[in-house]
């Protein structure tokens, strides 16, 4: 027998000027107030909110925490204004909290993380503008907040105890998801959307000197304990609800799989480094997309080490890493 919920979720379509398209943002409405993401800034996601709480009998002041899935800016670049005009307690991982409070020396080390994996890894010298472009696009859609409260996952979200949140990493390494159990429903954000894979995106670790995560790896562990889930259904932040998210999980596994077979079969005549393999993989749009193509390829890569199918080995003659499968080391 399903328990009685306590709260009210609805859901509000904001448009971004990002290719990922429209993101859902949801507002839990109980004896307090959550939003769960706010939306970039712009003219467009500030107007569509406001009309948003108006319609639900709220104004800014009811709005009591702003629960932030990540840090990127098509779901926290309005957070610092939303945040100012409601008074509301901004929650998010402790990792996103640099990047959403603009911490400059954090976002130096972003940047040099960056341009050194790019140029070892074969990204032409003309193109590590791109690194460049994510501040500029940070300071176009998004502001400085502060957060208030920091959560790792397995806390209540507010004194009633109804939702508690997931620590749902792999899109980032700082992702997090809220859970029901009385009915078993899943604020998701970007951990699985119906209509598209999620990209696992590659990040600097939090502090340098360190060693990345591996993030496809690390997704591949975070959505096999969310297979395990009472899991019902989810509202992710885009496109349409998912009924049946084991289903979708274990299509997402076996695709990942297949693409991971692809490279192997691409590094079947010889060894190449990541910008060549995703040149190869995605023809018409590595350049345009390449945090995202790199990202997907490197990602992979790391699949087929932890595989122990593939190795990475430096060259000096060309000065970038090079990935090989086992059988053409022998």
């Amino acid at each position: 027998m399903q328990k009685a919920v306590n709260t009210q979720v609805f859901r509000l379509e904001i448009p971004t000027p990002f290719s990922v398209g429209a993101v859902n943002i949801f507002l839990i409405k109980g004896e307090s107030c959550t939003l769960v993401d706010v939306g970039p800034k712009t003219r467009e996601a500030r107007e569509a909110l406001r009309v948003f709480l108006k319609e639900n009998g709220l104004t800014w002041r009811n709005i009591d925490q702003i629960f932030l899935t990540h840090q990127h800016v098509d779901h926290s670049g309005l957070v610092a204004e939303v945040a100012e005009r409601t008074d509301a307690q901004v929650i998010a991982h402790p990792n996103a909290v640099p990047y959403i409070e603009g911490e400059e020396t954090f976002m130096r080390h972003h940047d040099a993380f960056f341009r050194e994996l790019y140029e070892e890894n074969g990204v032409p010298e003309q193109l590590l503008g791109h690194v460049e472009r994510f501040q500029k696009m940070l300071n176009m859609y998004s502001d400085p907040a502060p957060v208030h409260r920091i959560v790792r996952g397995g806390e209540l979200l507010g004194s009633c105890g109804e939702w508690r949140i997931i620590f749902t990493p792999g899109h980032t390494q700082t992702h997090l998801a809220l859970y029901r159990e009385a009915d078993g429903l899943m604020l998701s954000g970007d951990f699985l959307i119906k209509e598209i894979s999620s990209n696992a995106f590659v990040e600097p670790p939090a502090r340098a000197g360190e060693e990345r995560e591996k993030p496809l790896v690390v997704y591949r562990r975070a959505m096999q304990e969310v297979k395990m889930m009472p899991v019902r259904r989810m509202l992710p932040a885009h496109g349409e609800e998912i009924e049946k998210p084991s289903e979708l999980i274990v299509y997402r596994l076996r695709r990942q799989e297949e693409r991971a077979e692809k490279i192997y079969g691409l590094l079947a005549d010889g060894a190449k480094h990541v910008f060549e393999l995703s040149a190869l993989l995605f023809p018409s749009i590595y350049i345009k997309e390449l945090p995202l193509t790199f990202s997907e390829t490197l990602g992979h890569l790391d699949l087929l080490i932890e595989q122990g199918k593939v190795e990475r080995v430096w060259s000096e003659e060309k000065n970038v890493y090079l990935y090989r499968t086992k059988e053409w080391a022998r």
